[in-house]
């Protein structure tokens, strides 16, 4: 077995994945490690692996990194029936993802994976976006997708250091969003409902968490071929940041304006810009159209 690794090579945990997780895993099993140094690599990077006949693709790092080895399994190949196993090792700023599947940054439990090798076939999302040439373009995610707060606390944290880790990187950043965002009129037509108002966050989920931590999907399942969608209104920064505690519990927020939906697809306008990302990276403005895919992956889990 050939197993492809996809490092963000600015990890705060680089050297940990170096010194604690790659010798374990090539004393094991044949590993090549290919390293990002731009900003798109991990695209690139993880569609010469396919190229290369690997086996599985571990992306290393948090869930941009995965979201950009996902894109770079799937573009033009999304009909192919024999695409590797796709894989997570959590070494970055935001592991969504991996907490909702309980995927440690733990070499033990990876070599395990590995060589019992039972992955699951897990739900795709795509998303139909605009770019900021007005142009549509899509992008595949296996998380989240979200508008509103998210892709501006996405925003503040990928334009700071991070020299205190990722924790009060995202503390920080959720804080002066809370304080800064002006929440803007939204318009959503799902399978069978329809939303519009003032937003302040709403989030697609496949997994049950973003924002580190932020359980804002707690029924959903990553292979029931249905998004879990989150919708927070036009609800109070205040009022947000003291039910956040509930979030990160996985409790659902009980209020008028919170709502808990689900849809295999929906399409979003604003009647001001308003900007898309998707499993931590961002995308680019509505209109958006998000879709549940027919295809699914193998992932190691």
């Amino acid at each position: 077995m050939r197993i492809a690794i996809i490092l963000n090579g600015i990890s705060l945990e680089k050297d940990s994945f170096y010194k604690k997780i790659l010798p374990g895993l090539s004393a094991t099993f044949t590993v090549e490690v290919f390293e990002t140094i731009a900003a798109n690599d991990a695209l690139s990077l993880a569609s010469k692996a396919v190229e290369k006949r690997f086996d599985v693709i571990l992306a290393a790092g948090g869930d941009g990194t995965l979201h950009q080895v996902l894109n770079g399994i799937l573009r033009d190949r999304e009909d192919h029936k024999d695409l590797p196993i796709l894989g997570a090792i959590p070494v970055g700023t935001g592991n969504d993802f991996a907490r909702a599947l309980k995927i440690q940054k733990d070499v033990d439990q990876l070599i395990a994976l590995l060589q019992n090798l039972k992955p699951k076939e897990i739900d795709i999302g795509k998303v139909h976006y605009t770019s900021t040439i007005k142009e549509t373009e899509e992008r595949y995610f296996i998380n989240v997708a979200d508008i509103g707060m998210g892709p501006e606390v996405v925003k503040k944290v990928m334009a700071s250091d991070r020299a205190f880790g990722a924790s009060l990187s995202y503390y920080f950043a959720i804080i002066s969003t809370f304080s800064q965002y002006k929440v803007m009129t939204v318009h959503a037509i799902a399978d069978d409902w329809k939303w519009s108002g003032k937003l302040r966050t709403l989030a697609i989920a496949n997994g049950n968490y973003y924002g580190h931590g932020m359980n804002i999907a707690p029924d959903a399942l990553p292979n029931d071929k249905i998004f879990d969608v989150f919708i927070a209104g036009n609800v109070s920064a205040l009022f947000f940041m003291l039910k956040s505690h509930l979030l990160k519990q996985g409790k659902k927020v009980i209020h008028p304006e919170v709502l808990y939906r689900k849809t295999t697809t929906i399409e979003l306008s604003s009647e001001s810009p308003c900007t898309i990302e998707a499993d931590g990276e961002i995308l680019g403005l509505l209109p958006a159209r998000i879709e549940m895919m027919k295809q699914t992956i193998k992932f190691l889990c």
